[in-house]
């Protein structure tokens, strides 16, 4: 089996290196002792590929007249946005925008692309 993604990642590395940040995953929730949910996480880092969105991939996704900066993000593995059946939330990345210094959380908004061996995700800034 031909992996298209490895291959795509090889091309967009000449103009776009990939970048290791640190992913967030969502493993439910405790509850403290007002009664409120707190969620809980399990990190790790990653090495991913971030691109921005296109204008017709902003338009297609309904996000030309929405607020705030999105990003698409590759990564090899699964990475989930919301489960509530499982009484998840979704995934967090933590890195720096292009042109800044400081870390900002990014939040999995929506899985746009997933395959056996690679998840493409939109990604809101939170921070």
């Amino acid at each position: 089996m031909i992996n298209v993604r490895a291959l795509a990642n090889m091309a967009t590395q000449n103009v776009n290196p990939n970048r290791t940040v640190k992913l967030k995953v969502n493993t439910g929730y405790t509850v403290n002792e007002y009664g409120e949910q707190v969620p809980s996480f399990i990190e790790e880092e990653i090495e991913v590929q971030i691109q921005s969105l296109s204008s017709q991939e902003k338009f297609n996704l309904d996000l030309v007249n929405k607020q705030g900066e999105f990003v698409s993000i590759y990564a090899f593995g699964a990475i989930d946005g919301i489960r509530r059946w499982l009484g998840k939330g979704s995934s967090k990345f933590i890195f720096p925008a292009y042109g800044e210094s400081a870390a900002a959380e990014w939040q999995v908004n929506q899985v746009m692309e997933s395959y056996a061996t690679w998840t493409r995700v939109l990604a809101w800034r939170q921070s």
